[in-house]
Formats: C-alpha cells, sequence, structure tokens
C-alpha cells in the first residue's frame, strides 16, 4: 500500500501499553478528534484531595477505630491508575490505626473472569506488599454475606471478606456507561464484589440510563448505589484520566457526593468538540478499555452517535467474550461452542457497518455479531476497506470510550 497519513494512536492498555503508528491510504482525508483532556495531577494535588473530601471527614480521621478495611478496586478492564491511589488510601487508613495485616484489597471483577496472581501484582505494583491480603473476587464463589434487598428487588449478596470489613472505601474511574449513566463509584460494590446473582437480578432487571446522562436519574445507576449503602460502602475515590491514562481529575469523599463531583470533571475533560464534522467513517479506538470483547460497545457508542460507519481498533488483554451474567459459568462457555470468524467476502464489505482492527481477531476473538467485517493485519484491512470507502473524510477518536461527542 502506498504511504499515506501515519496517524500514533496507544493500544493495549489492559495488558501492553505501547504507541503504533496506524498508517491510512493516501486518497483518505484523516482528522484526529482528541477529547478535551487535562493536565497530569501533581502529587500535592493528589494529597491536598484526600485531605478535603467531599461530604465526609478524611478517610484518616473518618476509619479510626477500625481493625479492619477493605479496598475495592477495578480491575485490568479499566485504566484507573491503581498502585498509586491505593497506597494514598492505605496511608490515610494506617494513619487511622488500621494495621496493615487488617487491610485487604479486593480486586472488583464484577462478573468477569478472576485476575490471575500475577495479573493482579501487574495491576497493584508496590501496594500489594503493603496490606494483609489480596483477593480476586470470584463472582460464582458462595462465599459472601447477605446485606439486604434494594427497593427494586436486587439482592445484594457481597463479599464476605468486604462485607466483615469495619471500613470500606473504593477506587474507580469515572466515565460514560451505557446501563448506568456514568461507571464508577458504587459500581465497585455492584457489580464489582457482589455474587452473580445479584450481577444478573440488576443487569437484566433495571432500565438503561443515558449515556453520559445525569447518573441521579439512572434507574440503575441508582440502584447500584443503593445495594452500596446496604453493604456500608463508607467512601469512594473517584478517578478521571486523560487520553494518556494519566490522572487529571480526582474527587474523594462520600460515595454519591465524590462520584457527582467527579462527574461533573469528566464532563469537561472528555468532551469532544466535533461541530462541523461529517465524517463517513469514524475510526474509534478503544483505548483505554480495551480489556476484553465485552466492553467494545465502550467504544462504539460515542462513535455510532456521530452517525457514520465505524472502525474499531482494539487490542485486547484477553480476548474470550465470556460475561458471567450472560454465559454462566467460564468453563462450561469454554467448553461450549464458540462462534465463527465471519468470512471476508465482499459482500460483507459492501454491507457491514462496523469493522474491527485487532492482532487477536481470528487468533482467539470472534466477534459474536457476524456482520463485523474483521482482520488482524492492517494493510489487508486497509486495502479492503479502500473499495468501499475510496476518498472519504474520516475523523479519528483516539481515546473513544471516554470521549463525548459534541456535534
Amino acid at each position: 500500500m502506498t504511504d499515506g497519513q501515519s496517524v500514533r494512536l496507544r493500544l493495549g492498555a489492559g495488558h501492553n501499553d505501547r504507541a503504533v503508528d496506524f498508517v491510512f491510504p493516501p486518497q483518505w482525508t484523516v482528522e484526529v478528534c482528541s477529547h478535551r483532556g487535562g493536565s497530569e495531577l501533581t502529587p500535592g494535588a493528589i494529597r491536598r484531595t484526600f485531605s478535603r473530601p467531599v461530604g465526609m471527614r478524611p478517610i484518616r480521621e473518618a476509619a479510626c477505630g477500625a481493625r479492619t478495611a477493605a479496598i475495592l478496586v477495578d480491575d485490568f478492564r479499566r485504566p484507573t491508575p491503581v498502585e498509586a491511589l491505593t497506597l494514598a488510601v492505605i496511608d490515610e487508613l494506617r494513619s487511622a490505626g488500621v494495621p496493615a495485616e487488617g487491610i485487604s484489597v479486593i480486586l472488583g471483577n464484577g462478573a468477569h473472569r478472576v485476575m490471575s496472581r500475577r495479573e493482579a501484582q501487574r495491576r497493584l505494583g508496590t501496594a500489594m506488599g503493603a496490606v494483609g491480603q489480596v483477593i480476586s473476587h470470584d463472582a460464582f464463589s458462595p462465599d459472601v454475606t447477605f446485606c439486604g434487598a434494594t427497593v427494586a428487588g436486587t439482592p445484594v449478596l457481597i463479599n464476605r471478606i468486604a462485607a466483615e470489613a469495619d471500613f470500606s472505601v473504593s477506587i474507580s474511574t469515572v466515565y460514560p456507561h451505557a446501563l448506568t449513566a456514568w461507571g464508577g463509584g458504587a459500581k465497585m460494590v455492584l457489580p464489582g464484589i457482589a455474587h452473580v446473582s445479584s450481577t444478573h437480578y440488576h443487569h437484566t432487571r433495571q432500565p438503561c440510563g443515558v449515556w453520559g446522562g445525569c447518573p441521579g436519574k439512572s434507574l440503575a445507576r441508582r440502584d447500584i448505589e443503593e445495594a452500596a449503602a446496604l453493604f456500608g460502602l463508607n467512601a469512594s475515590v473517584c478517578a478521571v484520566i486523560n487520553e494518556s491514562k494519566q490522572l487529571c481529575g480526582l474527587r474523594v469523599g462520600d460515595p454519591i457526593k465524590a462520584h457527582r463531583s467527579a462527574v461533573r470533571i469528566a464532563r469537561q475533560v472528555y468532551e469532544t468538540d466535533l461541530r462541523g464534522c461529517s465524517p463517513d467513517l469514524v475510526v474509534a479506538n478503544a483505548y483505554p478499555m480495551d480489556g476484553d470483547p465485552t466492553q467494545t460497545g465502550k467504544a462504539l457508542i460515542p462513535a455510532g452517535l456521530i452517525g457514520a460507519p465505524v472502525l474499531m481498533i482494539v487490542d485486547f488483554a484477553d480476548s474470550c467474550p465470556w460475561h458471567g451474567v450472560y454465559h454462566g459459568p467460564r468453563r462450561a462457555y469454554l467448553r461450549g461452542p464458540q462462534p465463527i470468524m465471519p468470512e471476508r467476502t465482499p459482500e460483507l464489505l459492501r454491507q457491514a457497518s462496523v469493522f474491527v482492527f485487532s492482532p487477536q481477531a481470528g487468533r482467539g476473538y470472534v466477534p459474536a455479531d457476524g456482520t463485523w467485517y474483521c482482520d488482524n493485519d492492517w494493510d489487508r484491512l486497509m486495502a479492503a476497506m479502500l473499495q468501499r470507502f475510496p476518498s472519504p473524510q474520516v475523523v479519528v477518536l483516539p481515546s473513544a470510550p471516554l470521549q463525548m461527542p459534541k456535534t
């Protein structure tokens, strides 16, 4: 393929974070549209945020008298700077008098697969050795505590170690979400450390909120916040990141108030000005939420709002699309029939509205949607797409899951 415009994008946030140059056909007019973003917070700014929490006393005061504590952190599917924030929470808890051996870190996998010890070490870094125990939550484990039921009827069955702790803190990233309007905060309880039955009830009975809308008006969001209250979540650390996965916004405090304040920051950071753009094709880079195929919607939703066919670029940390709520136990799912990779036919090339480039396509990843045109060879994919799009106007979203298009 003749050299065209080269665009450098980040890939592999979940396992092999790196920059890659993508060369587009010279016949294409390509424009990179980043979100507004923000500068990385300094260590001093982080300390000041912890000292001035939203809606509560500092953790080092609120946790006084506690002998055990649980820190709930999100898994590799999220871009949260977990190590630094976990160390900050540990410092707060230790200042409150909680002994290191009494602190448990719970990796909130939700209904996704359990993280390995090696993945946990990569996620937590030096924080892993600063606590009494690290637990990778298994949604199918019966070792849970019943904390009650929400008004909507969701049974709140929570990881027992977390439920028995005297004090609990969640650490997560705030980002637009299809079901709960915004991710982060209380989602670390449900589905983060909940039993699969609780998550199944919530996910299949609660109506979707408006993606990136008002979190307080989302019934699904309100249900998980009620579940977190029944569990007794004491505080939340809510991060906002830029397209380089740097912490550029932070709120600490009351689980609901801190989350709402972080959402206000996130709206500004993630705003993407697309006024005047009428692209023929949108390139949606799934970074920094390219953990596994269950996350692809996070890149497709903002790209789809623009109203053009989408080319998604994704490098999965785990190429298996398994999700416990919809597929049952993982071993049984893996033993069953797997989807077949769609054949790259001229007809599919003409009709597809979603194109996918992934190093794992056909090598572990097979899309459940047979109408997607997939390839693991960039030059071959570009040569094919040039037939469908001979001279298009192309918009590139370098961190699509975080971007909120303003048209």
